[in-house]
């Protein structure tokens, strides 16, 4: 027998011996898109195999809830006009995800400055912004937009029609573009806007497609036909997205609905036991679209007809008596103050407060379960827009 003392130990193991494939099943298993940007500043090989189109598939795939890093608050929008609100300001959510993140790091003074005005937020939509000059007064003309992602500080301008621009803007929507290869339905060279118009005293539509913009901003490519049954009138109330459409009120009752996925418009009556509410659409389950109502003290709550433009009274109830119900909790506050507003729209419910801003209380509209909520320490209730995290995530180094 040869000399034991011959034998060469073995070398240790370091992470260079494992094998891609399973460091890809590692990192498949990492909670979040930033916890992915972290792994992927260890070294080029992991960022190598982070950043590959068909390891971010798979990780979507798994990870189908992407990160929300916080919403943008703006100022009150006034005579309820649509968008856009003033003044945003960044708040980030209180999640792990979020713990290495400040609310700087989405400032949007990397905007190009505007002469006379500043820019304020339109919409939201995953890790994009929508942004608009905000106005001097209630009224929007469709001016220049800009597509804009926070978390990277890039922006892309987009110039309205030139004999569309300076009319009247009833509001303007971030949708998906198609999926990319990393399957990500929307990012900042991958997305479509909607804007709705009066134009000539009739609704009018046009999309913009990043798809057909080949660099240029030309990609105004889908006009929409003026809609001649369709009249926006003096007055337009924004009453919100439900359910993949947008909507909005009229001085003369009606409701004014457009598809984001057909582009097209469509017109109904407001039920007469809402003619004089405040009211809201909200997004229920199984793609249900319900329309909720203030009414002295009554919530009431109607759902469209299967097959017709008819809202029908579904349920309702006095607001006194779903607060009586809520055992162990002091609500003498809101039998003194009835709630009288609702300040936010989620899915499936509304939140309401009083005229003063306080005791604030969520109904989901389905159950009508009633439950009191703890207001924000600055009892902010104007518009929000919920911003996520992009995808994929942006990885700058060298991939080499």
């Amino acid at each position: 027998m040869g000399d034991c003392s011959e034998i060469s130990a073995p070398s240790p193991t370091t992470e260079h011996d494992v094998p891609d494939e399973l460091l890809e099943l590692v990192f498949l298993r990492l909670p979040s898109s930033l916890h992915l940007v972290r792994a992927a500043c260890t070294c080029k090989r992991w960022r190598r195999i982070i950043a590959h189109a068909a390891f971010l598939r798979r990780f979507r795939s798994l990870r189908a809830s992407p990160v929300v890093a916080g919403h943008y608050r703006v100022d009150k929008l006034v005579h309820f006009s649509p968008p856009p609100g003033c003044n945003p300001v960044f708040f980030l959510s209180p999640s792990p995800d979020t713990v290495d993140l400040r609310p700087q790091h989405f400032s949007l003074d990397f905007l190009p400055s505007r002469d006379g005005g500043s820019w304020d937020i339109a919409d939201s939509q995953g890790g994009l912004l929508l942004v608009n000059q905000c106005p001097g007064n209630w009224l929007v003309v469709f001016q220049d937009l800009i597509v804009c992602e926070p978390m990277t500080r890039r922006c892309r301008m987009i110039p309205p029609p030139w004999e569309l621009r300076g009319h009247l803007i009833c509001g303007a929507f971030l949708l998906d573009g198609d999926a990319d290869e990393a399957g990500e339905p929307i990012s900042l060279s991958n997305f479509r806007i909607i804007v709705a118009l009066v134009y000539e005293g009739l609704a009018l539509a046009c999309v913009f497609s990043s798809g057909n913009d080949n660099g240029n901003n030309s990609g105004w490519m889908v006009r929409i036909p003026m809609d001649s049954l369709v009249t926006p009138h003096n007055s337009l109330h924004f009453t919100g997205q439900a359910a993949g459409s947008i909507y909005w009120s009229n001085d003369v009752h009606e409701i004014i609905a457009l598809d984001k996925d057909t582009e097209e418009f469509s017109c109904s009556l407001l039920p007469e036991e809402a003619m004089y509410c405040r009211h809201a659409f909200v997004g229920c389950d199984g793609g249900k679209v319900r329309l909720a109502c203030l009414d002295m003290g009554h919530l009431k709550v109607f759902i469209q007809a299967e097959d017709t433009e008819e809202w029908l009274l579904e349920k309702g109830v006095e607001l006194q008596q779903l607060v009586s119900q809520v055992h162990g909790q002091d609500d003498g506050e809101l039998q003194l103050n009835m709630l009288k507003k609702i300040i936010s729209v989620e899915e499936g419910s509304v939140l309401l407060c009083t005229e003063k801003g306080v005791g604030q209380a969520s109904v989901d509209l389905s159950t009508m379960e009633f439950k009191r909520v703890a207001p924000d320490d600055d009892r902010y209730f104007w518009p929000t827009y919920m911003y996520q995290l992009p995808w994929p995530p942006t990885i700058k180094a060298c991939l080499d």
